[in-house]
Formats: C-alpha cells, sequence, structure tokens
C-alpha cells in the first residue's frame, strides 16, 4: 500500500500510523482525537509492538499526534486499505487453520501411541 505523504519529514512508517489507528479503533475509539489519545496514552511496549521506532531516551515510542492520524486517514486510499487489511485476515485465517490441523493430528498421534502402548506391556524394569 503506498504511502500518501511526502518523503521528506514523515516521523513515523505508515503501516505503524495504521496499526495504532487499527487498535484504538479496537480498544473503542471513534473520532480522530480519541484515537489520538487512545495513542498518546498507550505504553511504550504496546507501541513498540504496534511498530514504534525509537527516538529518543526520555520517551523511546512516540506515538503519532492526532495531526499525523488525521493527514494519514484522510489520504490513503480506502479501497486499497480494506484489500490489504482483508489479504492479511485471510493469510491469518490459513495458517490459524493450518496450525490447528498439525495440532490435532499430533493429538491424534499422541492418542494412537498411548492405545498402542497400553496394549504392549512394558518388559518388567531390571534390579541393578
Amino acid at each position: 500500500m503506498p504511502d500518501p505523504r511526502r518523503r521528506r519529514g514523515r516521523r513515523h512508517p505508515l503501516p505503524y500510523v495504521l496499526t495504532v489507528a487499527a487498535c484504538a479503533v479496537l480498544a473503542g475509539a471513534k473520532s480522530l482525537t480519541a484515537i489520538a489519545e487512545w495513542a498518546a496514552d498507550a505504553s511504550d511496549r504496546l507501541l513498540f509492538c504496534c511498530g514504534a521506532a525509537l527516538c529518543d531516551p526520555d520517551r523511546p515510542f512516540r506515538a503519532p499526534s492526532e495531526a499525523t492520524m488525521r493527514r494519514v486517514l484522510q489520504r490513503i486510499d480506502g479501497d486499497a486499505f480494506d484489500a490489504a487489511i482483508g489479504g492479511w485476515l485471510t493469510a491469518r485465517a490459513a495458517v490459524s487453520r493450518a496450525a490447528a490441523r498439525g495440532r490435532l493430528l499430533a493429538r491424534r498421534r499422541r492418542t494412537r501411541w498411548a492405545r498402542a502402548d497400553r496394549s504392549h506391556p512394558s518388559p518388567a524394569p531390571r534390579p541393578c
């Protein structure tokens, strides 16, 4: 997804701004002001997990300002953003299904081996 901002003066990468905005909306933010307030109150660990870059030692991770959020969210192509999120969710669902299938197969193998072990008594331990 292309970044609609000019290259000069970018402080935050586009994926980071969009991730913070999405997290804020999922947390209940309903306006740009609420999104920016949520981001400002977010912990450094959460900002790091969203993709924040190290800025300065006083406040290691900075949240995007309300103006940055507004500019980015107004300028991005909504259809491209929707397609990107939809593709990501589809890929995550496929990975989750594959992982669940793998766990199910592993559980079946362990159960089968446990049944096989019970049907054949193990040899008695040898005395020392």
